[in-house]
């Protein structure tokens, strides 16, 4: 499926025969769902001209470098100085150029990847280029690492466990729990061997919570809760429910951009 990142179109100023160059920009992954570094999308930009001899899209390498790097391009031009890419179409004409990009890591908080475009449109008589300025509309959240919250549920005065190490499968290979806090109505430990023990206080009884940290083997640390519930919840049908995967972790797999990429023009030109 493709999924509309930005939109935009040119508008030549020649005043009795203006060319207009109508531009969009496609990604393999819906913005909603966002990416992991590592990942790879692909990014489909698509051009038509109308009255014109011809017309340019573009995207522009500056804005997306920071949060990813390019695999591979099909029937799109870059051009190194001025760091961006180009589609041309042709009257009659749907222009579609293709790039593959792999998603870094990312180094800002909230990190985003926002692909930005420019359109233009050449005079029917002069040849003299109207250019929009840098567009930008959806962008695609890269989720950064995180560890899984962990759940305990023990009776009062007895000591209840959790398994860290066994729930480690979102982070890189050989991630490991470095620590733990201390939680309000009871005491927190750390086994060599993963294992994350709380024992309540005397007479405790209902929520508690920690929080426990995991170091990754490129120095990072992440941080995750532990939910506690001293007490019996035989009774309680949906209270504190257990999550589990019932299957395997397999890696989401997307379409491949393919097919015509229609391009929907706004009510009035960027340029104008």
């Amino acid at each position: 499926m493709n999924h509309l990142l930005c939109a935009g179109r040119a508008v030549g100023t020649e005043e009795h025969s203006p060319g207009v160059t109508h531009a969009a920009l496609y990604s393999s992954v819906a913005p909603f769902s966002g990416v992991a570094p590592g990942d790879v999308v692909q990014l489909a930009l698509s051009v038509a001209v109308e009255n014109a001899p011809f017309g340019y899209a573009y995207v522009q390498e500056k804005y997306f470098a920071d949060a990813a790097e390019i695999l591979a391009i099909q029937d799109v031009e870059y051009f190194p100085k001025q760091r961006w890419y180009r589609v041309r179409a042709e009257p009659g004409q749907n222009g579609v150029g293709f790039l593959s990009v792999r998603v870094k890591q990312p180094k800002k908080k909230e990190p985003r990847l926002r692909p930005h475009i420019a359109v233009a449109v050449p005079g029917r008589e002069s040849r003299k280029m109207v250019r929009t300025a840098s567009l930008r509309d959806r962008s695609l959240l890269i989720r950064t690492m995180f560890a899984p919250g962990l759940r305990i549920v023990t009776a009062p005065g007895v000591p209840g466990m959790a398994d860290a190490l066994g729930t480690l499968a979102t982070l890189a290979p050989g991630s490991r729990p470095v620590s733990v806090s201390q939680p309000r109505s009871g005491t927190a430990g750390l086994g060599q061997d993963g294992r994350i023990g709380y024992e309540p206080r005397p007479g405790f009884t209902g929520y508690d919570r920690f929080e426990y940290t995991v170091a990754t083997p490129d120095g990072g640390q992440v941080t995750a809760p532990v939910n506690v519930y001293v007490g019996a919840l035989d009774d309680r049908p949906g209270v504190f429910p257990e999550h589990q995967l019932t299957t395997d972790f397999q890696p989401w797999q997307w379409s491949e951009l393919t097919g015509a990429m229609p391009w929907p023009g706004p009510v009035t030109p960027q340029n104008g």
